[in-house]
């Protein structure tokens, strides 16, 4: 397949997009990979970090064989997060309590050498000929993309694993697209990994949607934000009752695994909702309403001495020892 910058099809981009669930051109001519659908997107415009979140590529992947040199031009997108009117108005920096470091590459693999690790920029990656080629796309930052070349597209993974989740999930505290928490599921169980997680969510049944997909298995992760934001157990039990109810509607025999909130260094001051052991616990009780749903603990799968931050997001070892201990159960 011959691509160029002006005479690709969606459809000849797609073949080559990985853990994506679409691909649109946008009206500079570059192409962008989504991991949302359309009613996901508006589900999640009510919050500028959500809208900006909710644009990236995050673990999608351009996986193709390069017949000839291939170049790779980028674009970067800079969202506005100046707040609209009719927003949340939640301040999820004051929440967190520190800027959030969302500093990445762009990572390029030849077969299974070493990742080479390329600033995120906007301009070219000229990529070798013949050679088998992943491009993993930036998890945090929004670029378009053209390819120029003679390529070859590569068999997806037939099994699909749909993520649904918070920041952790997204990829906050990785900074190489390579080491992520879906990359590794995806290497791990041999499966195409969704990456719905979204950077300052909450347990939303609003933001669940069919991604037009067979999926095979479910991962939700949520709760933590929840914890700090929410005022009391109650709502956040009708919350992930309905969005459970609702994941059921779309995948009704899928198998779902809940990951409940891994540890962070707070985890010992009580908040407005109550103690974290007792936020877990809900989170885990409304469960009991639906079959096929497994409970994973997040607290046995945290590596408490390795965070990014310090505090909430764990850092590229941690996520290798969480995605080994998911994969057993999932």
């Amino acid at each position: 397949m011959v691509i160029g910058p002006s005479s690709t099809s969606t459809e000849e981009i797609f073949s080559l997009t990985h853990n994506a669930v679409s691909v649109i051109c946008n009206e500079d001519g570059f192409f962008q990979a989504l991991r949302f659908t359309d009613m996901q997107r508006q589900a999640a415009s009510t919050h500028a970090l959500y809208r900006s979140m909710s644009k990236t590529s995050a673990s999608v992947c351009l996986r193709f064989f390069s017949r000839s040199e291939v170049n790779l031009t980028l674009k970067r997108y800079n969202e506005s997060l100046l707040p609209r009117s009719g927003d949340l108005a939640f301040d999820f920096s004051a929440l967190y309590g520190r800027p959030f470091d969302i500093v990445e590459t762009i990572d390029l693999r030849y077969g299974d050498d070493e990742v080479i690790e390329h600033p995120l920029k906007s301009g070219v990656i000229t990529i070798e000929p013949d050679k088998m080629v992943t491009i993993y796309l930036p998890m945090h930052h929004q670029i378009g993309f053209k390819l120029e070349g003679d390529v070859e597209s590569l068999k997806k993974q037939e099994k699909v694993l749909l993520c649904m989740g918070d920041s952790i999930i997204q990829g906050v505290g990785i900074h190489h697209p390579s080491q992520a928490l879906c990359e590794h599921l995806s290497r791990i169980l041999d499966m195409q990994v969704i990456n719905q997680g979204l950077a300052g969510a909450m347990v939303n049944p609003k933001i669940v949607d069919s991604i037009g997909v067979p999926v095979s298995s479910i991962l939700i992760g949520l709760g933590t934000n929840d914890w700090v934001v929410r005022n009391n157990l109650a709502e956040l039990r009708g919350e992930m009752f309905a969005m459970l109810g609702r994941v059921r509607k779309f995948y009704p025999n899928v198998p779902i695994t809940l990951l409940t909130p891994l540890w962070r260094s707070d985890i010992l001051e009580p908040k407005h909702m109550g103690t974290f052991s007792e936020m877990q616990k809900t989170l885990a009780e409304a469960t009991y309403c639906c079959p096929k749903i497994r409970v994973a603990d997040g607290l046995s799968l945290s590596l408490r001495n390795a965070y990014d931050d310090g505090y909430l997001h764990p850092n590229a070892k941690a996520v290798a020892f969480l995605a080994k201990g998911l994969a057993q159960q999932l």
